[in-house]
């Protein structure tokens, strides 16, 4: 996963991309990145970004960030999925598997 520390860094435009919104003060901000980081153990293919709302208020407003945690899932420049909130790991790991099914089967990353 990929912390930004600029805007321009944040590149979601090929392929899938995940965006996780975070705050170092959020609660569950720990529970959330070692889900994250086992998604991208599980489908290292795509692109993982953390961005801290605290400091990057203009990308809130950018994506519609109304609370955090919340992780988007982008194809091609596309957002296809929003999880917003604490979720289950359980519920985590499906949502990642519905989108990513087929990728994973195929070894496609478009």
């Amino acid at each position: 996963m990929f912390f930004i520390s600029n805007e321009e860094e944040i590149k979601y435009n090929k392929g899938y991309c995940v965006i996780y919104f975070f705050a170092h003060w959020m609660p569950y901000h720990k529970k959330m990145i070692i889900m994250i980081e086992k998604m991208n153990e599980k489908y290292p293919n795509n692109k993982y970004f953390a961005i801290n709302t605290d400091n990057f208020k203009n990308q809130c407003k950018r994506f519609n960030i109304k609370s955090i945690p919340t992780v988007l899932i982008f194809r091609n420049g596309l957002e296809i999925k929003r999880i917003t909130g604490c979720v289950l790991t359980s519920a985590f790991t499906k949502a990642f598997a519905d989108i990513f099914k087929t990728q994973e089967k195929y070894n496609v990353t478009k």
